[in-house]
């Protein structure tokens, strides 16, 4: 079970990447969403919880 993070889980995820736009907004981008359907594309965030979530 992941510790509770105030940014929540998905900068710690090794599913995500980081996306920044040209002014300056940071995104994250889940890469799960590319096989399945019930992973959003970029999440709401913070997010305390996901089936995929993995260090």
């Amino acid at each position: 079970m992941p510790v509770w993070n105030p940014r929540g889980l998905c900068p710690d995820c090794v599913h995500v990447r980081r996306i920044e736009s040209a002014k300056g907004s940071v995104f994250w981008m889940c890469e799960l969403s590319k096989q399945n359907e019930r992973f959003p594309r970029y999440p709401v965030q913070p997010r305390m919880a996901c089936p995929g979530f993995q260090r």
